[in-house]
């Protein structure tokens, strides 16, 4: 009974520890790196991220008058051409089904596609503010799709188009109003919570894999909408639209690691804290057709990444004579030596061979 309870206890107890400690260097990097949208391979990518916050408040009416104003939203605007930036310049024309035309009143550039492996494309996109090309409430649509007339006549007509869910403000006529210094109180507080909203879902929303470029990120306000409530109440609103460009983390140490890493053979690499690196624009480099030039300082680490469940998976049935063979193909990722040891835990401790359940094998990262 001891016998056969011992064998059982051994089997329940089974298990490996295995111990490495990936390849790192503290590196310095180049003072600038160029970088591109949809870069061609040897070049440092970036991706352009947008999103939008509309806010609103009620104020007490001034008084009314007669106004005359253009109705506005927040477009989306694809890109399912091909993978080529496409810029559009200021007052380009969106138009509606009914034919009622729109435009953006800043020039922006439209990420080119994402192309998979089996060649179907991803569109690019990104937000700006339309206004309508006259005022009234026949410019005020609902969920809508928009051409781009500029493009008739050329392939790229049908396959870059935009999304609103939809267009409001448009009105002619006498309406209640809002006294001057009321309305610049109002929209002073409308734009700072409208900041304040984009500043925290860039923080919050970009993936932990990407660097935001700080100088980058830009905040367009739309105009402000009066709508008349009552006789004595008008509600306000405002939309605003935030832009910035992001690298991804691993693409970047990778692209240092070229420049600064002898014997660096574009094996997969990342920064072991994002925060000894500074990121921004050398000088006064803006976005032009899709590249712009980084200003890079700090001290960053960079380790060289492995797959630690590959890593079990070599592992599974086999000799415990085999452990730096093992290791050993995936070099360099992992290196073993006296500085940076590796070591197998197996249990029970008489075991000649590794369990032959991967779930049984732990991958511990010093």
């Amino acid at each position: 009974m001891c016998a056969v309870g011992g064998i059982l206890l051994s089997t329940f107890f089974a298990g490996v520890t295995i111990s490495v400690t990936p390849k790192t260097a503290v590196v310095t990097p180049p003072p600038t790196m160029l970088a591109q949208i949809n870069a061609p391979v040897g070049v440092l990518p970036y991706q352009v991220v947008s999103a939008s916050r509309t806010a609103s408040t009620t104020v007490k009416a001034g008084g009314s008058s007669q106004v005359s104003k253009s109705a506005s939203g927040v477009i989306t605007i694809y890109n399912n051409y091909n993978t080529s930036p496409q810029t559009l310049v200021a007052t380009t024309r969106f138009e509606a089904p009914n034919g009622n035309i729109y435009r953006i009143k800043n020039g922006v550039t439209v990420p080119g596609a994402t192309k998979a492996a089996d060649g179907t494309l991803t569109p690019g996109s990104v937000s700006a503010t339309v206004y309508a090309d006259a005022p009234g409430a026949t410019y005020n649509l609902g969920q809508t799709q928009f051409t781009i007339p500029g493009f008739k006549g050329d392939p790229r007509y049908t396959a870059f188009y935009a999304q609103a869910s939809s267009i409001s403000g448009g009105f002619v006529g006498a309406e209640a109003t809002v006294a001057p210094a009321d309305l610049t109180a109002a929209q002073n507080a409308l734009e700072q919570g409208l900041k304040s909203a984009l500043q925290q879902a860039a923080a919050t929303q970009i993936p932990k894999q990407y660097l935001l470029i700080p100088s980058t990120f830009v905040v367009t306000y739309g105009d402000i909408t009066q709508t008349p409530i009552d006789a004595n109440t008008v509600a306000l609103s405002e939309t605003a639209t935030a832009s910035g460009d992001t690298v991804r983390t691993s693409d970047l140490a990778a692209a240092i690691a070229k420049q600064v890493v002898t014997g660096y053979n574009g094996e997969a690499v990342d920064f072991a804290d994002t925060s000894a690196i500074t990121i921004g624009l050398q000088g006064s480099s803006t976005p032009s057709q899709g590249s712009l030039t980084l200003a890079l300082s700090g001290s960053p680490t960079l380790v060289w990444q492995f797959d630690p469940n590959a890593l079990k998976t070599a592992f599974v049935g086999k000799s415990k004579s085999a452990f730096e063979q093992i290791v050993s193909s995936f070099a360099p990722a992992i290196t073993c030596s006296q500085a940076t040891p590796c070591s197998a835990s197996i249990r029970p401790f008489w075991s000649s061979t590794f369990p032959t359940d991967v779930n049984k094998i732990t991958v511990v990262t010093k």
